[in-house]
């Protein structure tokens, strides 16, 4: 099977924290629900239930990483949607 789904690379919050070089704490922060940059159901899945682990695809998380670190912000990713909408409206 090679769908998307068997090529991800899912850990939970506290071994995707270290792989990545962050704090567990920072790396929720940066989770959309808090505010952050890290999209769920891109970045990120939670679980079934409230009490299951977080999941994050390590490879979108570290091209959400180099991108925030090149100077891309989440307003210049939305005035590029914003564009994107305002011509297919043409």
């Amino acid at each position: 099977m090679t769908t998307e789904y068997a090529r991800q690379k899912l850990l939970k919050t506290a071994d995707a924290s270290r792989y990545l070089g962050v704090s567990t704490k920072t790396l929720r922060r940066y989770r959309d629900l808090e505010g952050g940059f890290l999209v769920q159901d891109k970045e990120w899945f939670s679980g079934a239930f409230d009490n299951s682990p977080i999941r994050w695809d390590i490879e979108k998380c570290e091209e959400a990483l180099a991108k925030r670190r090149r100077g891309f912000s989440k307003y210049k990713d939305f005035q590029i949607a914003k564009k994107i909408i305002q011509d297919q409206q043409k």
